[in-house]
C-alpha cells in the first residue's frame, strides 16, 4: 500500500472499540489523511455539525445509538454524506439491518477487514461522490 494514498482527506470513524480506532487513527495518518474518532453516535452527530467529512466509517452497533439512527442524523446534518458513508460492521446483520443496509446503497466492510481493501472503499467513494 502506498503512503498518501488517502492525502488530504478528512475521515470520520464512528468505533466504540478503541483497539481498533488505535490502530485506524495511526494507519490513516500514515495515509496522508486525517481521522477524528467518535466512540458514541452522540458524539458523531456533533462533530459531522461542526466539521466537514469526506468520507465516514460508521459502526452498526455503538452503546447509545444503533447505526440507521446514526446515519439518518449524520444525513441530515450534512445532506452530502449520504453517499461518502462506508458501514462497517462485525457481521452480525439482522433483517432490520439488511433493510437499512440495502435503503443506503452504502459499500459494508464486514469485519476483519484488511486495511488495503479498505483503503479502496474510501478512495473509490471519494471519487464517486
Amino acid at each position: 500500500m502506498t503512503p498518501h494514498l488517502l492525502r488530504n482527506l478528512s475521515l470520520l470513524l464512528v468505533e466504540d472499540d478503541q483497539v481498533l480506532a488505535g490502530v485506524m487513527t495511526r494507519w490513516v495518518q500514515w495515509l496522508g489523511a486525517t481521522l477524528d474518532t467518535a466512540g458514541l453516535g452522540a458524539d458523531a452527530l456533533s462533530m459531522v455539525a461542526e466539521k466537514k467529512y469526506d468520507v465516514v466509517l460508521l459502526d452498526l452497533t455503538l452503546p447509545d445509538m444503533k447505526g440507521d439512527a446514526i446515519y439518518a442524523g449524520l444525513v441530515k446534518i450534512c445532506p452530502d454524506l449520504a453517499s461518502r458513508v462506508i458501514i462497517l460492521t462485525g457481521g452480525a446483520i439482522n433483517g432490520e439491518a439488511k433493510a437499512f443496509l440495502r435503503s443506503t446503497h452504502c459499500p459494508v466492510v464486514l469485519k476483519p477487514f484488511e486495511l488495503e481493501n479498505l483503503a479502496r472503499q474510501i478512495v473509490t467513494l471519494n471519487r464517486a461522490a
